[in-house]
């Protein structure tokens, strides 16, 4: 059975990693020698163990991050979402209107640089058991997955905010923090260094605790890092020992596309790497769950995702759209019009209204009784996109806290892995991108048409498989990023539909389109973030931003 790699004594740790090296002075180096301590604490592997995973925890646990709201933002910054505005913040971030002070990015800069100094720290330490008997092959899985978070934390960095400081060991003082920052180039030579030592150093099981990186999770993200900075002949080389080594660890393509987003099916072999989470436990809980789940349902309908949703992960009609017909995993992950969205369990009869347009665009009301048994049919008006995301959403009935849920999150699939060879492949203009995309595509529960050459440019082809294949999941705005492609994208703000409706609402409606105004205003194609204006407040050695800022 395979330990949760999130429990109370990784608060130790991380408390430790914020006080170790804090201060100097010998009077407060004093430490009662029945409690962990510098000279203490690490003194076997489970105290390795505690290290790493406390690199993790910004990811995790933090608010702004997956724990509750950082998919949500990513998606609402494409033409995959909407959001449901509540506060400022959110507006801004659906009009693209982004600012050094804006709490998301910042917070995200902040996080992401915890989580390496937590990674650092654990690099530097770690080496220190070989002085109480332990081997090299003992320890290195644990450094490994240490420098594996520390890449993944560089992999986002210069995705969002390009040329960053680039830290490779624990900050000791305040002067250290004023880092100047480094070229992308050279940071994923670092990148690519620490993805390759994970590679060979991380086990083929996690060490035996859920949610751990494995060896073909890292060897997955070399190929990844080679693909974001557009080596494709070595992205196409470590894809396929990437794939090699996932499928003899037994991770594959999953039958039933829709079980691998469910709580009933966590750590399902698809999941490459997924972050987790556990149900009721008032500590490693998330609340993504309630976010996505449907806001606006009817007070006899609510026991179906058990309680009050907040609805604030809104999918657009430009995303149902661009699903082919009959692609099953429109289902899978969108509620929409005439969807079904539960049975009706009650024994009391509900009369509803269930609203819809008819083919000339009028609005038409129709009367609807639903009886024990029913299926329940989703209604436009339950959200202001006439849209709800169904993908990793989870029933909240039983829980202490609608906070509380439990549901994994999936960071990098099987599908995923492949479509990153085809990707690579559909690059260098190489025609067998179109057999792994239609791997993809064939999945049992999927089953869609083969792709062909006569179906477009390879390189279309594979873009849109990674956006159907991977909706909702917080990818599109990495995938948008890497390829310069948010302005293209965006066009002159009316060609992404917001509502269901679009076609019908009238023209000065808001909810027709995603205009996002904040894009007319950046200077070029390759769209960067602002490094946050506390960084710059505080970090003598960055002294201009980003362009546009």
């Amino acid at each position: 059975m395979k330990r949760n790699i999130l429990n109370r004594k990784m608060l130790v740790a991380f408390c430790l990693l914020l006080t170790m090296s804090a201060c100097s002075d010998s009077f407060l180096d004093i430490q009662p020698k029945d409690k962990p301590g510098t000279d203490n604490f690490l003194n076997n592997l489970s105290s390795a163990q505690e290290l790493v995973v406390a690199s993790f925890n910004p990811w995790v646990a933090q608010q702004q991050m997956y724990g509750k709201r950082f998919a949500t933002i990513c998606d609402a910054l494409t033409d995959d979402g909407g959001l449901r505005l509540n506060g400022n913040d959110l507006i801004q971030v659906l009009d693209w209107n982004i600012t050094p002070v804006l709490n998301y990015p910042t917070d995200w800069w902040k996080y992401s640089y915890q989580s390496v100094n937590a990674a650092n720290y654990a690099i530097q330490e770690i080496p220190k058991l070989k002085n109480k008997g332990f081997t090299d092959a003992e320890i290195n899985p644990y450094i490994a997955v240490a420098r594996f978070m520390r890449a993944y934390n560089y992999l986002f960095l210069t995705t969002f905010y390009g040329d960053v400081p680039l830290i490779l060991a624990p900050l000791t003082s305040i002067d250290e923090f004023s880092q100047p920052r480094t070229s992308v180039a050279t940071i994923y030579e670092k990148i690519i260094e620490d993805f390759s030592f994970a590679k060979g150093n991380l086990t083929k099981d996690g060490n035996g605790y859920k949610g751990m990186p494995t060896r073909a999770t890292g060897a997955a993200y070399l190929a990844k890092a080679y693909l974001y900075n557009k080596d494709y002949k070595n992205a196409e080389k470590m894809a396929r020992e990437a794939i090699q080594i996932a499928e003899t660890d037994g991770y594959r393509l999953i039958d039933d596309y829709e079980s691998i987003f469910s709580i009933d099916n966590e750590q399902n072999p698809e999941l490459l790497f997924y972050f987790s989470y556990e149900r009721n436990s008032g500590l490693w809980e998330q609340n993504f769950c309630v976010e996505r789940n449907v806001r606006d349902l009817p007070t006899g309908l609510k026991y179906i995702q058990g309680g009050d949703g907040w609805g604030y992960c809104l999918p657009t009609r430009s995303l149902y759209d661009t699903y082919e017909p009959n692609d099953p995993r429109r289902e899978y992950t969108l509620y929409y019009q005439g969807a079904v969205f539960g049975i009706y369990t009650p024994s009391a009869p509900l009369n509803l209204d269930y609203h819809s347009y008819d083919s000339k665009g009028n609005p038409v009301t129709t009367p609807i009784t639903y009886k024990t048994g029913d299926k329940v049919i989703y209604d436009y008006k339950w959200s202001p996109t006439g849209l709800n995301v169904k993908k990793l959403t989870e029933d909240l009935s039983g829980l202490t806290n609608v906070r509380y849920a439990g549901l994994d999150w999936p960071v990098m699939r099987m599908a995923d892995l492949y479509l990153f060879l085809a990707e690579a492949l559909a690059e260098q203009g190489k025609e067998e991108a179109l057999v792994w995309v239609n791997k993809v595509r064939s999945r049992a529960s999927v089953n869609m048409p083969p792709k062909s050459t006569t179906d477009g440019d390879l390189v279309d082809i594979v873009r849109h498989e990674r956006r159907v294949e991977l909706a909702m999941e917080g990818e599109r705005i990495f995938d948008l990023l890497r390829w310069d492609a948010v302005k293209n994208t965006f066009g002159n703000g009316k060609q992404i539909k917001l509502h269901f409706y679009s076609d019908y609402l009238p023209e000065t409606s808001s909810d027709k389109f995603k205009t996002v105004p904040g894009l007319d205003k950046y200077p070029t194609d390759h769209i960067l973030f602002p490094i946050p204006q506390y960084e710059l407040d505080q970090n003598k050695s960055i002294i201009e931003n980003n362009p546009g800022y």
